[in-house]
C-alpha cells in the first residue's frame, strides 16, 4: 500500500531503549509502535474512552508483521493505520511505518480485531455508531456503507 490509501497519522519519536544489542530498534518495540497507532485511531475515529472497566471494545486476535528495514535511533516515525474491512464481529486493521520524509515503509501489518463484551467474555456485534464513524472516515471499508 502507499501513504495515499491510508487515513489516520500517528507521528511517533523512536527512544533510546528501543534499541536492541545490535543497535537497532527491536522487534517488539514496532509491534508496540503499531499499537499505538491503532489505539490512537480507535480514539481520534470511533471518539472510545479507552480505560480500565470497560464494559466492551475491541481486542486483538490476530496480528501479522513483516519488517521491510532496520530503523536505528535516533528517528522519528509515522505508523498510517486503516481499517479495511469489517464483519459483523470484526474488522481487519492494516498499518504501515515510515520514517518521517519517506516513501517506502519500514514494516507493514496486518491484524484483527474482535469487538469483545468484556462482562460477557465473548465477541459480540460491532455497534452501529463505531460502524458509522468509520464508515464516514474512511474512504471505502470492505463490507461498510457510508452512512
Amino acid at each position: 500500500m502507499s501513504k495515499q490509501e491510508f487515513t489516520h497519522v500517528f507521528p511517533l519519536s523512536v527512544r533510546w531503549g528501543d534499541a536492541d544489542v545490535y543497535g537497532h530498534i527491536n522487534n517488539v518495540e514496532f509491534v508496540r509502535y503499531v499499537e499505538s497507532g491503532r489505539v490512537a485511531y480507535c480514539v481520534d475515529v470511533m471518539d472510545l474512552k479507552l480505560k480500565v472497566g470497560m464494559e466492551a471494545g475491541w481486542v486483538l486476535a490476530d496480528m501479522q508483521c513483516t519488517y521491510l528495514q532496520q530503523v536505528h535511533y535516533p528517528a522519528l516515525l509515522e505508523v498510517y493505520t486503516r481499517i479495511s474491512s469489517m464483519g459483523t464481529k470484526s474488522a481487519t486493521v492494516l498499518a504501515d511505518i515510515y520514517c518521517k520524509g519517506e516513501n517506502k515503509p519500514v514494516l507493514t501489518s496486518r491484524g484483527v480485531m474482535v469487538w469483545f463484551d468484556m462482562k460477557r467474555q465473548q465477541t459480540a456485534p460491532i455497534p452501529d455508531d463505531i460502524r458509522a464513524k468509520v464508515a464516514s472516515y474512511e474512504q471505502s471499508v470492505e463490507g461498510l456503507t457510508a452512512p
